[in-house]
């Protein structure tokens, strides 16, 4: 009875610590699973780190390139402008001076209608060299040799050709065609009045003086006619003596 209860005490002592060794095998082997799964981790988050590594600075590398080129676009515009400028601002080249175009035969004509007295003259000029060859009709010896004399004295002619003619009548001649005017620029100052242009007054000029002829029923309508042929050049007096007063019909 002893026996087989000694015995019995060493099969569970056998079995429990058989039992406890298998256990403690199993935990030695643990670990190592352990280890390795955390290795496995350990390589997956540095595959994940190892991406973000080589992805950021591909990243950088972009805005890199963008802020290089956003830089080099502003340095092309701000050289683009400064040239700009400076073709604006550059100094244009002086053109060459230009001589006034002038001629002496043109100049004796200006110094001769500068002369009251010889201003209604047509006299002709023409320059042989440094000769003035003049040419025409004067009223009189006197006017002749004034023409001559205001010729002369025109810088840059050394000699003067007077090949003038006298003829007296151009003296009438002349005044008659200065009454033509004047009688033909009083008509048109009075067409300018609606007043005046009704009566309309004939106007003839003699010697500068004009002669007004007309009815109107009105005497002051003759004093404004009166007034507007004096205000032409040429004119020395207005003769109304030809102006009827009639009464209304």
């Amino acid at each position: 009875m002893i026996l087989w209860s000694l015995c019995g005490f060493l099969v569970f002592t056998l079995v429990s610590h058989t039992a406890y060794a298998a256990e403690e095998g199993d935990r030695a082997k643990e670990p190592p699973r352990a280890t390795e799964s955390k290795k496995k981790d350990a390589e997956a988050k540095s595959d994940v780190n190892g991406k973000h590594t080589t992805e950021k600075p591909a990243a950088e590398d972009k805005t890199k390139n963008a802020d290089d080129k956003a830089k080099d676009e502003k340095a092309k515009d701000e050289k683009a402008k400064t040239e700009d400028k400076v073709k604006v601002e550059e100094p244009k080249p002086e053109e060459p001076s230009k001589k006034p175009v002038s001629s002496l035969n043109l100049a004796i004509k200006l110094a001769l209608m500068a002369d009251p007295q010889l201003f209604p003259l047509d006299i002709e000029v023409e320059m042989d060299k440094g000769k003035a060859v003049l040419s025409g009709s004067v009223p009189s010896e006197d006017d002749k040799a004034k023409v001559a004399e205001i010729a002369g004295k025109v810088e840059g002619v050394e000699s003067v050709g007077n090949k003038l003619s006298v003829t007296p009548a151009l003296k009438d001649k002349l005044a008659k065609k200065q009454d033509e005017s004047i009688a033909h620029v009083v008509r048109d100052r009075l067409s300018r009045s609606e007043t005046l242009k009704a009566v309309g007054f004939d106007v003839k000029s003699e010697n500068g003086i004009v002669y007004l002829s007309g009815k109107t029923r009105f005497q002051v309508i003759a004093l404004e006619a009166a007034e507007a042929a004096r205000q032409v050049p040429g004119v020395r007096a207005v003769d109304t003596a030809g102006v009827q007063l009639i009464a209304k019909d």
